[in-house]
């Protein structure tokens, strides 16, 4: 029986040769061919040929892929060098069973995408223990809506927006069969191991909130009827106002978000971080919001984002699992803008990881929005989160 969760890492400066030295470092770790690979890299990366190369090596295992912010953590560290990373999670489960599907473009059909994804793993008709979903930003609502309408709310999701360095969708997603730049990639996984799920954020309400009186997409125009920059600006006490153009690193700390509900008598939000100022002096977000709902000014402090990114690693077993389990392996979702916030801190997080999971292999890629499910079941895209899957052996 083969079971068992491994990372590899380059930092070569071509795609070829980051790919040729993934595959030769997971060989050396293991004679067997992985039955899922997690590929995640940075924009300097070619997706296609990162694929194909991978493929080369090991023709039978599934790929899922998804560009990621400024590097990938491991437990070996913070891998970036030059705007060049590539990073792999390999999961070995000979009794298990792994299909994946992707799909390029704007329009998507989830539903199929589901039911391919379910046949590649061999297991039609069978609900899967977990759904793996990467998507370009923009997606990521119509893919938890499309799941939700196929399966309710019985299945455990994870997942991450693709991401680039500096957002100027350059995010690329790559599959076992193609590659895209807009689109999506979602992974079902039949493992012979248990699971465990987190999704959580680092923040905590302030006192200003207000009401969206004007919107447009992604673009919040008025709260409270004013300007919605002009009301942010006064929210996060700023001397002058935001100016025209990205403040997605300035706003990590104080992103804004909307109650969506209760738990033990506090409230739980879903976060959405602001993008940029628009010329309309409105606010572009991360996420889609709703006219008449109530968006809450957040805040943390990069402590506090630091301790409370510790709750995404917590093993919290579910009821009737065995008490003995012991992790083997973690895909642990990072927020993008909290990676920039944290700054030379990434050392601290690996540490934090290591001391709370012990020494076993993990992947963090950084991502432009995070998927999972909150408290009460709900199917949520958010901002500013970590979602992670532990697996588990007895």
């Amino acid at each position: 029986m083969v079971l068992n969760f491994l990372t590899a890492h380059s930092l070569a400066e071509t795609t070829t040769l980051a790919a040729q030295q993934i595959a030769e470092r997971l060989l050396a770790q293991s004679p067997h061919s992985p039955s899922l690979l997690l590929v995640y890299f940075t924009q300097a990366h070619d997706a296609a040929v990162l694929r194909q190369t991978l493929k080369t090596h090991f023709p039978d295992t599934r790929i899922m892929g998804c560009s990621s912010c400024a590097g990938i953590l491991t437990q070996a560290g913070h891998h970036a060098r030059q705007g060049w990373s590539l990073a792999v999670g390999a999961i070995y489960d000979d009794k298990g069973a792994y299909g994946v599907a992707g799909q390029a473009g704007e329009t998507l059909d989830v539903r199929q995408l589901l039911r391919r994804a379910i046949a590649d793993g061999g297991r039609p008709g069978e609900l899967p223990p977990l759904i793996l979903l990467h998507a370009s930003p923009g997606l990521e609502e119509t893919m938890l809506a499309g799941i939700e309408a196929e399966f309710g709310t019985t299945v455990p999701v994870v997942g991450g927006s693709a991401a680039d360095d500096g957002v100027t969708g350059d995010w690329q997603l790559c599959w076992t069969e193609g590659e895209s730049q807009q689109g999506c990639v979602l992974a079902v996984l039949y493992p012979d191991c248990q699971l465990a799920f987190q999704f959580h954020s680092g923040y905590v309400p302030t006192e200003r909130h207000g009401i969206i009186t004007a919107l447009d997409g992604r673009e919040v125009l008025t709260i409270d009827h004013e300007p919605a920059a002009q009301v942010y600006a006064r929210w996060t006490e700023r001397e002058a106002p935001w100016p025209v153009g990205p403040i997605l690193k300035e706003t990590t700390l104080s992103p804004l978000a909307r109650q969506v509900g209760m738990l033990d008598d506090l409230p739980y939000f879903k976060l959405s971080h602001p993008e940029a100022v628009t010329a309309r002096d409105g606010l572009r977000l991360f996420g889609e919001t709703r006219l008449g709902e109530r968006l809450q000014l957040m805040y943390s402090s990069q402590e506090g984002l630091l301790q409370r990114s510790l709750n995404a690693v917590r093993i919290e077993p579910e009821y009737g699992m065995a008490g003995s389990l012991q992790p083997f392996g973690a895909l642990v979702v990072f927020c993008a803008g909290c990676r920039l916030a944290l700054g030379d801190s990434l050392d601290d997080v690996v540490e934090q990881f290591r001391s709370r999971l012990g020494e076993i292999p993990f992947i963090t890629p950084f991502t432009f929005g995070e998927q999972g499910r909150l408290p009460h079941g709900e199917l949520a895209h958010g901002n500013l989160m970590v979602s992670s899957v532990i697996f588990l052996e007895s």
